[in-house]
């Protein structure tokens, strides 16, 4: 195999399903589905129908969330 193909299967090997990432972040699809459509979540890749999320893209997500207190939180 090339080392492209190698890169491709490690990347697809590694993303999250919507099911896996809820329950990681304690919440639910729907939630997630809501954030993709409105642009709050994290970045996702969509395969086929089917969307996927890196690991990479959802620690950066994570870390942007972080605040110091309440009222630096934008509603």
């Amino acid at each position: 195999m090339s080392t492209s193909t190698n890169t491709s299967t490690a990347v697809l090997d590694s993303l999250l399903s919507s099911a896996t990432l809820a329950k990681r972040l304690y919440t639910t699809e729907r939630n997630l589905s809501e954030w993709r459509i409105t642009g709050r979540g994290p970045k996702f890749i969509r395969v086929g129908r089917t969307p996927l999320y890196r690991p990479e893209a959802v620690d950066e997500w994570l870390l942007s969330q972080e605040h110091a207190s309440t009222s630096e939180e934008v509603r």
